[in-house]
């Protein structure tokens, strides 16, 4: 059943496939053979002359039936039915044939089949017809071969049939080494026996011989030479593997071995030398031969694109470049006017022709040229008795601007047939009758020509006549003869500077023959002739200083150089040099222009920082360099700072920056006083290349008058400081022992941390030893820029030196500078330079089984297949199915991974299907993996990766990315102007041609002023101008219809539309529809409108081309006015735009030109406009000069004493007006002004140390008022700098301290002083009274403080302590400082007992007080203790019902029973978390506490000191009392409690029942009992 179920189902298969097949045929036919290979079997090796092979099939589909065959070999036939027979007996030397055959189809297309006569196998020949095989046995397109897994990485390509290997690519001139493995070939039987592997065919036993050998036993193929593409450019091979011990035969395989090109060719030039011939009277440009060289290398590839140019010529007379070459072409022509056929007959030029578009490989080759004579001789024509007849004429010359007498005489025209008949003579063409008609006639009976007027060679330089010969009286006629008539160019013409005046630039410091600019002019005369030829000269040069000739001009090509050293661009600034250019080589016509030179500046002159008149101040530095490694003397002086206020004060200089206050610090300080700028050690360019540092200028004197920050950088110059250091020591390497000379291995590399590109870091390699120096000293060498190290000679030998060590130099400064050593380890691997022996297994099995299999390559599928499907694409085969049935199953992409589906296999036989048709634009490949399972034993083979890769197809059209395109050209567009570009992209694969479109021009709508207006880019889509014509007033808009194609234009396409907009050019100048304005302006009045100017404009409103700007050209040197474009873009407006003054210049008159906002197309006229300003005198505010004014006064100044004169000047310098002075602003009323003189005085005493006066300046607001009509003010600052005297004592800051009256320790006192130096510091002191017996007091180290000292034991208690302070001159204050003496040692002070038994006079008072307080106390809590006794009750420590949880914390808020301190502090805790409150409760802050007097030791001055304290109080402003504000904080919503506050308590009017207080828990127990009970 199994069987049958097999058969029916090979039988419905068949049937399918014929059944497609026939569709497939009716759909569509291509002409060709059945197969690409046909095969034909026979069953013996020797073939006899006329036996029939079989039957090859060629389809027509034209229904023909015989078509034409041929047989590239002779010894086969094969008759127009495709019968294929022997002509010749035939031998199977290899058991097989291989050639090819040739038919053509009905268009005469020629179609190649290649045919294969093999002997069968044994097992075969039974089934074979022994007499003639009709029907060839010949594996078609439908056949595939059987596939084994492969076990390596490398792959075959498999075509229709077979296995088809791939082309090889193998460079020519490798250096090996030989023989060089190209690839292996390996068999599927190979796993199963030992094959012999053989190859046959080109390179191998047909010529050339032996390029090419193959192991036996492995497969290994090999080139056993360097091969040359240029003897031929690919093999092919044939090969063939068969089993070594049994009958089994692989069906030979066809390799090919492409040779790839390599530059190994020079060009060659095709001739040499070569010889050319050119007029004397040649004119510029005019070729007249050429030379061209071949290049053996690839066509079309660099390698053979040949350039050409000369290198020498001679005679280099009479100008050194007579002639130049087509670098492309080798077309010689002529660039120079001059030859001379009696001077200089004959030229010999030396020519380059070079491959790599001239940067290759060379050759030279000579070109001679022979000048011919030109008709420079009176013509003189002779007979010539060699012809029947005909004209004979010479080409003739006519100099322009000739004098006549007119007509004038050219030449005479002659026939032969003169001598036998009279002829008639005529002309017509260029000057005769056409234009410029009648310029030359002839006489009809004698053939004399003649000119009829002076020609003009800048009109026309040459004309072409055509003379016409007739015989008067017989029938005949000459052939009409062409005869040119040149204008031979006479100096006529001046030269004409392109530009007048020439502007350039040169630096001071430029050295001789350093050119900066060139002036260049034209001649109309004939170019390359003397006529043209313009040399150049300076005529002058202004101003002619330092030295008269400063600058030379080069004659030919205008180059201007300095020749004199000493320019100097703050002596002269600017040069105009006259020039002159003259034609004739300078002899002849000439003209003059100017050159206008500027000397720029350049860094020549050791910073000095000089006044700027037109600054306020400022500094000036230029950056300046420092060398590395400097060796000094430190600190070593750079450059010095200048502000331009140290001429008027004294500046303090300090920086900032890198290097001085930032890391890293202290390499820079600057003199504060000087300003010269130091570096204090040397730099090191490889840790900091370069520094920013920032000066400051501050004046000594007032630190207001600043200099804006300046930044200053140093660059620090690189030294050669730093060896080479290689990037590794040592290196390691390998070469073969076969390695050919040149064959370059490994590299060594080495850097230089010296700054790069530059030679200090240029590092160079050399070799300095090679160990063993066997078995020649110099084995290698190094490439001593690249560090490429190369074998030089040959005999390395593995297994005699298997190793080498050199020793390699990098030095740097390009091998001349410091230099380090390392190390190259070279290891010498083995060549295949031993014959391979083979070694056998000791299993039973005999040889070591192999990989096997001819390695699978990606299969490929086109994409869009028709069917029928599923479609066979190959068969999978393991070779374990000979022994066993094997079960075949595919996994990965495509089967069990998406897209799912699209491959199946079949499980027994391995026959691999595609299901549906493959979309390469999805998916372009698909790897899967194929497996195979022994059905009935354990047998597993290893999974197998297949790539099926999807073939693109032209199946997408071009996608235009937008549609339509939009773009935009002017009007005035030239030709070959790109505008824009339209862009298609294509679905199908990139890089191919399926994807490569090109674009082209449908139509054109509308098709004026010319249909073809536009051109594309049929590569880029680029679209642009290629006519005249455009008018966006005829044709505003233009439409295209773009066609995109692929294939390179030649595949599918689409269409699309690109919309162009012609934009308006500015063709049309705007005018000004007045050209006078007169305007007047007040002066001192910025931004007044002067005028307002309107313009009226043709080109298209609110464009470019419409819209206006303006410029005043004349009349306003000095900036004063402004002129804008208003709102409606076609108004210019004049406003000030600088204080016009009335008493300096009453009138402007200003030219003012309209422009466009886009250029103008063409040249147009200017629109200008002429505007006169009147100024109007207005009354103007006197003027205080300097409006701020500085002066010094000591403070103690008296009253009425004369501080300066203050006065103010009239700006209205044409009135006579009265200026009276004022006091504006006077802070502190110190000053009086005096009305008439500006006289200003001490009104009242001035004070250095008041609040109105800021370090130590005092300002005053001083007015001037002029009397007109309507008074003007000015106004001036006076500031005052007060000096200071000595008029405030010193005083001492503590007003109490606390001392141990054991082994006390000094207390500091600090001391302050309002004066300055040197009123005040350093201060000294005295003890004074009582003070001295038990206190000493001395200045600290500073003298700025005081170290009081405990000299005698005192008794704890209070002391008053006198001491007299004096500054730097001995003003001195008695100061009292309270000292309270503690029961204490040392610095460890505890007064918490403090006895008041210090002040003896008060001792019994205070007992008494201190007595009664102690009573009071003891009666106050006697008075408690009873109350608590009789409210208690016993109660237990925390009742269950504690409300604990429910009482808010409230801050502490003033002393209990307990407090002895009674700090009111803690009452106002809330004020610290609310600044917006004020609190008065407390001395303020912010307003100065006077000085109380300490409580005296003398009881005689207690009444002095009360009425000083006293009064002291009554003007205190922090002395208490104070209104006592308490801040309660909020405590929360929802208390149970109410609130605490005497205030609402008091308010209810009614008792308070306070017994709830005994349920709020122990906490408010003594409350409760305070309250709770009865009274």
């Amino acid at each position: 059943m199994e069987t049958m179920r097999i058969v029916r189902l090979g039988v419905i298969i068949f049937l399918c496939q014929e059944l497609s097949c026939g569709f497939a045929d009716e759909s569509s036919c291509l002409p060709g053979f059945e197969s690409e290979l046909l095969v034909f079997k026979v069953h013996r090796d020797h073939l006899h002359r006329g036996k029939r092979l079989g039957r090859i099939t060629f389809n027509t589909c034209d229904g023909r039936t015989r078509t034409l065959f041929q047989s590239v070999d002779k010894r086969f036939d094969v008759n127009m039915d495709g019968v294929l027979s022997l002509k010749r007996p035939v031998t199977l030397h290899e058991g097989h044939k291989v050639f090819s055959v040739h038919a053509w189809d009905s268009s005469g297309k020629k179609h190649t089949a290649f045919v294969r006569v093999e002997r069968a196998h044994n097992h075969e020949e039974h089934h074979m017809d022994t007499e003639v095989n009709t029907t060839p046995q010949m594996e078609s397109l439908s056949d595939f071969p059987v596939l084994t897994f492969p076990k390596s990485s490398s792959g075959l390509k498999r075509r229709k049939r077979g296995w088809v290997i791939p082309p090889f690519n193998e460079p020519e001139n490798s250096k090996g080494p030989f023989p060089k493995k190209l690839a292996q070939i390996k068999s599927d039987y190979a796993k199963e026996t030992r094959m012999v592997y053989s190859i046959t065919g080109e390179g191998v036993d047909l010529d050339p011989k032996g390029l090419f050998t193959i192991e036996k036993l492995t497969g290994n193929l090999f080139v056993t030479q360097k091969l040359d593409r240029e003897k031929k450019a690919s093999y092919r091979l044939i090969v063939h593997a068969v089993a070594a011990e049994v009958d089994i035969k692989e069906t030979p395989m066809e390799v090919i071995v492409h040779v790839i090109d390599q530059n190994d060719n020079n060009p060659v030039f095709t001739q040499n030398p070569f010889s050319g011939h050119v007029p004397e009277a040649a004119k510029k440009d005019f070729e007249f031969m050429k030379v061209t060289a071949t290049d053996a290398d690839e066509p079309d590839n660099d390698n053979s694109d040949v350039r050409y140019s000369i290198i020498s010529q001679d005679p280099p007379s009479p100008k050194l470049k007579m002639f130049d070459i087509n670098t492309v072409t080798g077309g010689i022509r002529v660039i120079e006017t001059g030859l001379d056929r009696e001077k200089y007959s004959r030229y010999t030029l030396v020519i380059r022709a070079a491959d790599m578009a001239g940067e290759g490989r060379s050759t030279t080759g000579t070109a001679v040229i022979t000048v011919t004579d030109s008709n420079n001789k009176a013509p003189q024509f002779e007979y010539s008795s060699g012809r029947k007849g005909g004209c004979i004429i010479p080409p003739f010359n006519e100099p322009e601007n000739s004098k006549g007498p007119f007509p004038k005489k050219l030449v005479q025209i002659k026939s032969d047939y003169a001598k036998e008949t009279r002829m008639v003579y005529s002309i017509t063409g260029e000057g005769a009758d056409l234009e410029p008609k009648g310029l030359f006639t002839i006489e009809k009976f004698s053939g004399n020509l003649f000119v009829t007027q002076k020609l003009d060679r800048e009109k026309k330089a040459s004309y072409r006549l055509v003379v016409h010969a007739v015989a008067a009286e017989v029938n005949i006629r000459e052939t009409p003869m062409e005869v040119i008539v040149s204008v031979i160019d006479q100096n006529d013409n001046n030269p004409v500077f392109t530009q007048n005046p020439f502007s350039g630039h040169v630096p001071e410091a430029a050295k001789k023959d350093f050119e900066f600019m060139k002036v260049t002019a034209t001649d109309a005369d004939e170019p390359d002739n003397d006529n043209s030829d313009v040399r150049y000269s300076i005529i002058s040069q202004d101003p002619p200083l330092p030295k008269l000739k400063m600058f030379d001009i080069n004659t030919v090509t205008g180059g201007i150089r300095v020749i004199e050293t000493g320019l100097d661009r703050e002596k002269y600034s600017r040069y105009t040099l006259v020039i002159r250019a003259a034609d004739m080589a300078g002899e002849g016509r000439s003209t003059t222009g100017t050159a206008v030179i500027t000397v720029t500046d350049s860094n020549n002159k050791a910073p000095q920082f000089e006044y700027s008149s037109g600054r306020k101040g400022g500094c000036i530095i230029p950056p300046f360099n420092e060398p590395e490694n400097s060796k000094g003397p430190f600190p070593k002086k750079l450059v010095q700072i200048n502000s331009d206020f140290a001429k008027e004060t004294r500046m303090v200089y300090s920086i900032t920056g890198e290097g001085a206050d930032l890391e890293p610090k202290g390499l820079f300080t600057i003199e504060k006083l000087t300003a010269n700028l130091f570096v204090t050690q040397k730099l090191d360019r490889e840790k900091k290349a370069s520094y920013r540092l920032i000066v400051h200028a501050v004046a000594a004197d007032d630190a207001r008058l600043k200099e804006a920050p300046m930044e200053v950088i140093v660059n620090v110059i690189d030294q050669n400081d730093n060896s080479p250091v290689f990037t590794q020591n040592p290196f390691s390497g390998h070469v073969p022992e076969a390695a050919k000379k040149d064959f370059e291995f490994m590299k060594v590399t080495a850097t230089d941390a010296d700054e790069p590109d530059n030679d200090n870091s240029d590092v160079r390699y050399s070799i300095i030893s090679q160990d063993p120096p066997l078995p020649k000293l110099k084995m290698f060498d190094i490439n001593t820029v690249t560090g490429g190290i190369r074998v030089i000679e040959t005999g390395l030998d593995r297994e005699k030196y298997s190793r080498y060590t050199l020793v390699i130099r990098a030095a740097d400064m390009a091998g001349e500078g410091r230099s380090t050593t390392g190390t190259a380890v070279i290891t010498v691997t083995d060549s295949n330079n031993k014959a391979p022996q083979f070694e056998y297994s000791s299993s039973s099995s005999g040889l070591k089984r192999r990989k096997r299999g001819w390695i699978i390559p990606p299969f490929n599928e086109p994409e869009n297949s028709k069917g029928p499907f599923p479609k066979k694409l190959a068969q999978i085969k393991s070779d374990f199915a000979k022994e066993t049935r094997m079960v075949y199953s595919i996994t990965g992409e495509g089967v069990d991974l998406e897209p799912k589906g699209l491959f199946t296999i079949e499980k027994l036989t391995g026959n691999l299907f595609v299901t549906q048709s493959l979309d390469r634009e999805k998916k372009d490949s698909y790897i899967l993996i194929a497996h195979s399972v022994a059905a009935e034993v354990d047998i597993k083979e290893v999974p197998m990766e297949v790539i099926v890769h999807v073939i693109d197809q032209n199946d997408n059209n071009p996608v235009f990315t937008q549609n339509p395109f939009s773009g935009h050209v002017p009007e005035a567009a030239p030709k070959d102007y790109e505008f824009m570009k339209v862009t298609a992209t294509d679905a199908d694969e990139p890089d191919n041609d399926n994807s490569d479109v090109r674009y082209s021009i449908i139509s054109q709508d509308p098709p004026s002023p010319k249909p073809k207006m536009f051109d594309i880019n049929t590569v880029t889509g680029g679209i642009r101008v290629i006519e005249t014509g455009l008018d966006r007033e005829k044709y505003s808009r233009y439409t295209l219809v773009i066609r995109a194609a692929d294939m390179a234009g030649e595949g599918r396409s689409t269409t699309g539309t690109a919309v162009i907009t012609v934009t308006d050019s500015n063709d049309n100048a705007p005018q000004f529809e007045y050209t006078t304005y007169t305007a007047s302006v007040p002066e001192n009045k910025v931004g007044a409108v002067v005028a307002k100017m309107s313009v009226t404009d043709d080109d298209e409103p609110g464009s470019a081309a419409w819209s206006t700007k303006y410029r005043i050209v004349d009349g306003d040197k000095n900036g004063f006015f402004n002129v804008s474009t208003g709102p409606s873009q076609l108004e210019g407006i004049i406003t000030t735009a600088k204080p016009l003054d009335f008493e300096k210049t009453k009138q402007y008159i200003l030219s003012v030109i309209v422009e466009n906002d886009e250029p103008f197309v063409g040249s147009l006229p200017t629109s200008t406009a002429t505007v006169t300003v009147n100024v109007e005198d207005v009354n103007e505010p006197p003027v205080f000069i300097p409006n701020e004014k500085v002066i010094f006064k000591p403070e103690d100044l008296p009253v009425d004493s004369e501080l300066v004169t203050y006065t103010a000047t009239d700006p209205d310098t044409g009135k006579s007006q009265k200026i009276t002075y004022k006091i504006a602003n006077d802070p502190a009323g110190w000053l009086n002004v005096n009305q008439e003189t500006g006289v200003i005085k001490v009104r009242s005493p001035m004070d250095r140390e008041s609040n109105f006066v800021k370090d130590d300046k005092y300002r005053a607001i001083i007015l001037a008022i002029d009397n007109d009509e309507f008074p003007a003010t000015g106004t001036a600052t006076l500031i005052i700098t007060l000096e200071d005297v000595n008029d405030n004592a010193p005083s001492i800051n503590e007003g109490s301290i606390k001392t141990c009256n054991r082994d006390p320790v000094p207390v500091l006192l600090s001391i302050t002083d309002k004066d300055a130096y040197p009123n005040s510091a350093p201060f000294s002191v005295e003890t004074q009274g009582d003070t001295s017996k038990n206190w000493t007091a001395v200045m600290n180290g500073t003298a700025t403080g005081i170290e009081l000292r405990l000299s005698t034991p005192l008794e704890p208690g209070q002391y008053n302590v006198t001491l007299r302070v004096y500054d730097q001159q001995r003003l001195y204050q008695d100061h009292f400082v309270q000292a309270s003496v503690c029961d204490c040692t040392g610095q460890d002070i505890h007064c918490s007992d403090v006895v008041k038994n210090a002040l003896v006079p008060l001792s019994g008072v205070l007992g008494i007080l201190a007595a009664i307080l102690v009573l009071l106390l003891l009666l106050v809590l006697l008075l408690m203790f009873l109350r608590w006794k009789r409210g208690s009750k016993e109660e237990p420590l925390i009742p269950e019902d504690d409300l604990r949880d429910n009482i808010y914390y409230y801050d502490e808020e003033g002393g209990g029973e307990d407090d002895r301190d009674y700090d009111l502090s803690v009452l106002h805790r809330g004020l610290d978390n609310k600044p917006n409150v004020f609190r008065n409760d407390e001395a303020p802050t912010f307003l100065p506490a006077p000085q109380y007097r300490p409580r005296p030791a003398n009881p005689e001055e207690i009444g002095t000191f009360i009425d000083d304290n006293l009064n002291a109080a009554d003007n205190d402003p922090t002395a208490p009392p104070y209104d006592s504000l308490l801040v309660f904080d909020y405590e929360g919503g929802g208390s149970e409690a109410s609130s605490l506050s005497s205030l609402h308590s008091s308010s209810s009017g009614a008792d308070q029942d306070y017994d709830f207080l005994n349920d709020w828990g122990p906490r408010f127990k003594k409350l409760a009992d305070m309250y709770g009970g009865e009274d």
